[in-house]
């Protein structure tokens, strides 16, 4: 299930999200449609997969997270495919919206509800291994950046399409059919990890300080990975002269330490305070962004992003293990899947952002020291955050019946 899942994230990532900075550069380049138009496209694609989370759990209870994976899939290579042919910015942000839809069906948040509420022993790991996908796809940037220069952007949308239906589809094979809702997980040791928010529905978590400083902390990462992982590419390309081929292997780098980091956390993070290592991560991002305003030349920038790689690869699996920590698993669905759709947000107003700031005098100096007061933030959330308080339930069979 664990590889199944990451082989979906390879391909979304490295055909969709971590290209689209190359995408970018090329399509404005061959249509004159302003870099916001794409900017736009990216920012459809970051909001489908956070928006329509809770929908998304919501059908993977009734149909099972294989079904709505391989649909997934098919759509997503419709899109591309749609997408290859269009000739004017509309329809191309329509053919977007399509791939949004397949995205989310066959991405991180209902892999990630299948993983947490089947694993019960070093979930962390497994959730540290499942988005490995999304790093190995950054290996596959220059590829994409060779065939955009060779076949155009058309032709390489078409070939995307191609890759994601052959592969996906075989790939979704290893997921789950379960279509029954799970039971509410059985209380583990009062010394394990997880136990202590078992009784925390929907409702609970909301009126918890913590669901807000989670999404908070997590929702201000993800504007600054969203916006390294569209705006990287221009930022070498056109703000430093850096080739775009170059550009492309920087990514993989980057994307090759999130890996890294990802993997160490997985092994790691069950000894360590998660809390603590996020806003650590937070703090090593925020200097990084500093960097990219400030250093110029490619092995600089390179180091800049193979450092921003490691803390996203060491915070992002912490994210999800807290929210299983300090809520439990037996409304793990639903919690993620609204916490997907808050901190969705944040991929939203990144590439936004640096786009319209990237756009005036400043420039992407100005854009990215914005990027680093956001995730200086961040930090200062995580900082402050605290396990919520156990309300412990009644369970039936004591003799007092159900809570």
């Amino acid at each position: 299930m664990v590889v199944g899942g990451s082989i979906l994230l390879t391909l979304q990532n490295g055909l969709i999200i971590s290209a689209f900075g190359a995408y970018l550069v090329v399509i404005t380049a061959d249509t004159g449609w302003s870099a916001g138009v794409v900017a736009l496209g990216y920012a459809i694609v970051q909001l489908g997969n956070g928006f329509l989370s809770p929908l998304t759990g919501w059908i993977c209870d009734r149909v099972g997270v294989r079904a709505v994976a391989r649909a997934g899939t098919v759509v997503t290579a419709a899109g591309f495919a749609i997408a290859a042919v269009v000739t004017d910015a509309p329809h191309f942000v329509g053919a977007v919206v399509v791939i949004a839809l397949g995205c989310s069906a066959a991405g991180i948040t209902p892999l990630t509800v299948a993983v947490v509420q089947t694993m019960t022993a070093r979930r962390t790991l497994a959730l540290g291994l499942l988005p490995t996908g999304i790093a190995l796809g950054g290996l596959a940037v220059p590829l994409v950046t060779w065939a955009l220069a060779g076949a155009g952007w058309r032709a390489t949308f078409l070939g995307v399409a191609g890759v994601i239906l052959a592969v996906g589809l075989v790939a979704g094979s290893a997921l789950p059919t379960d279509r029954r809702p799970r039971p509410v997980a059985k209380a583990a040791p009062r010394d394990g990890p997880s136990d202590r928010g078992s009784d925390h529905d929907l409702g609970s978590a909301l009126r918890t300080p913590a669901f807000w400083l989670l999404v908070a902390g997590h929702g201000t990462a993800l504007v600054a990975v969203s916006a390294v992982n569209l705006h990287l590419v221009p930022l070498m390309t056109h703000h430093n002269g850096i080739p775009l081929a170059t550009a492309g292997l920087a990514v993989a780098v980057m994307s090759t330490a999130q890996l890294l980091g990802q993997v160490v956390t997985g092994i790691v993070a069950d000894r360590l305070d998660k809390r603590r290592l996020a806003a650590a991560c937070m703090v090593v991002q925020t200097g990084v962004l500093v960097a990219f305003a400030t250093v110029s030349g490619f092995w600089l920038l390179l180091a800049a992003a193979t450092v921003h790689g490691i803390a996203w690869g060491l915070r992002g699996p912490v994210m999800t293990a807290m929210r299983a920590d300090y809520f439990g698993v037996g409304s793990f669905g639903t919690i993620m899947g609204w916490s997907a759709g808050f901190v969705s947000i944040g991929l939203v107003v990144g590439p936004l952002l640096v786009t319209g700031i990237a756009g005036g005098t400043g420039g992407y100096p100005a854009a990215f020291l914005v990027l680093a007061a956001v995730t200086a933030a961040g930090a200062v959330a995580f900082v402050v955050l605290r396990r919520p308080r156990v309300r412990v339930p009644v369970r039936c069979g004591d003799g007092a019946g159900r809570a």
